[in-house]
This record gives C-alpha cells, sequence and structure tokens, in this order.
C-alpha cells in the first residue's frame, strides 16, 4: 500500500481547544462544518447477507451429517440435495454480499473521501471471482470499506472487528469444501469416502467461525455509517 501512512480509524481523536473552547462555533474565519452526506441504507441489505451465509454454514453441517449414509447408486440422495442446495446458497451468499458490500464501500467513501482504498470499486464483484487475487483483494475491500467508516465518524468509538478471523476462516471452510467435492465426485460405491466426511466437517466448523466473525463485521460498519448519517 503506498502512500502517506493515514491515522488509526479505529481510535478517537483528541478533544479540540481547551479551557478556552467553548464549544460555541468554529473561530472566526473558519468554515461552518458542512452538512451531514446522505447514506444509502446498509442494515437491511447486511442482515440479508448474514442470513444467507448462515444458510450456507447450515448446509456444510448437513452434508457433513447425511454423508454416512451416501449411495452413488441411488440418486439424488439425502447428501446430493444437501449438497446441491448448499452450492446454490453460496451463489446467493456472493450475490447479495457483493450487493452490500458495494453500497457500504460507496457510503464510505461520502463519509471519508481522502481515506485510500487499495482496490476500485470494480473489485467488490471481481475480487471474488479472478483466480488468485480472489485470496486477498475480497479482504482489502472489506478491511477499506471499515476503515473509512470509522474514520468518517470520529465520534464513536467503535470495537475493531475481527477482519484477520473472519478471513482465514472464511477461506478455510470454501477450499474445504471445494476439496470435500473433489474427493467424492469420482466415487461410485455405497457407503462415503472417510476424507470426504472429514472435509465436510471441518468446512462446516470453518464456516460457523467465519460466520460469527462476519457478523461482527457487517454489524460493525451498518452501525457506523447509520451513527454518521
Amino acid at each position: 500500500m503506498s502512500g502517506a501512512p493515514q491515522d488509526d480509524p479505529w481510535t478517537l481523536p483528541a478533544a479540540p481547544g481547551g479551557p478556552g473552547d467553548r464549544g460555541l462555533g468554529p473561530p472566526p474565519g473558519e468554515r461552518p462544518p458542512p452538512a451531514p452526506v446522505r447514506l444509502r441504507p446498509v442494515r437491511a441489505l447486511g442482515t440479508a447477507a448474514l442470513a444467507v451465509a448462515a444458510v450456507v454454514t447450515l448446509g456444510e453441517g448437513f452434508a457433513a451429517l447425511t454423508a454416512p449414509g451416501y449411495d452413488a447408486a441411488r440418486f439424488p440422495s439425502t447428501y446430493d440435495v444437501a449438497t446441491g442446495l448448499t452450492g446454490l446458497a453460496w451463489v446467493v451468499s456472493f450475490v447479495v454480499t457483493c450487493l452490500w458490500l458495494g453500497r457500504a464501500r460507496r457510503n464510505a467513501e461520502e463519509l471519508s473521501p481522502a481515506h485510500h482504498h487499495v482496490r476500485g470499486r470494480a473489485w467488490v464483484w471481481w475480487g471474488w471471482l479472478v483466480p488468485v487475487v480472489s485470496f486477498w483483494f475480497p479482504y482489502q475491500v472489506v478491511r477499506d470499506t471499515a476503515g473509512a467508516s470509522a474514520a468518517g465518524s470520529p465520534g464513536r468509538a467503535a470495537p475493531r472487528p475481527p477482519l484477520a478471523v473472519w478471513w482465514a476462516t472464511w477461506l478455510a471452510g470454501h477450499v474445504l469444501a471445494n476439496a470435500a467435492s473433489q474427493v467424492t465426485a469420482p466415487f461410485t460405491g455405497a457407503g462415503f469416502p472417510t476424507a470426504g466426511a472429514v472435509l465436510h466437517l471441518l468446512a462446516f466448523a470453518a464456516c460457523a467461525v467465519s460466520l460469527l466473525a462476519w457478523a461482527r463485521v457487517v454489524r460493525a460498519v451498518v452501525a457506523l455509517q447509520e451513527d454518521a448519517g
């Protein structure tokens, strides 16, 4: 990241003035503070993004539970239905999350125009899809959106959201879920590969931790932007 270092947006600035500062308005010759910006609502989309993420997490858990009874000769099995619906939930989660993140990103730019964003707006969507860079671009977009929201709400003492925990566990859950699919795809017999069942269980655990951390991230951004707007 280039450019001059920015102040930590998660700490409150020192109180202005001194003993003689009575808060009666700006000193002579200074312009009054700008009018509050009009921000787009983000609570409903944020709630929807969390709800769909919860469905994905439950789907991974259901896949792990139904895996031991899998029989490739009987299609569709309960496991097939579970993995199919979970895959659909992943797609819906991507769309809803990007809609929320795009709106929150625009609000953050309105709140703190000087705050540096490492990635452009297009990466709100493309960051999740482009190979290789998808391992860190979405994290940077969310991190900068949260940081700009905090910088634009200097009067609110917001707790620092667990961005690193969210992203690490989200990556783990996504990789483990894909690995479970790869292990079971060529399987044609009755029963279920032990490795596939274990991978599904690990994916569920990672997604559950990621969901809890993601909920804190979303709620922090929503609270900051509502407080500022």
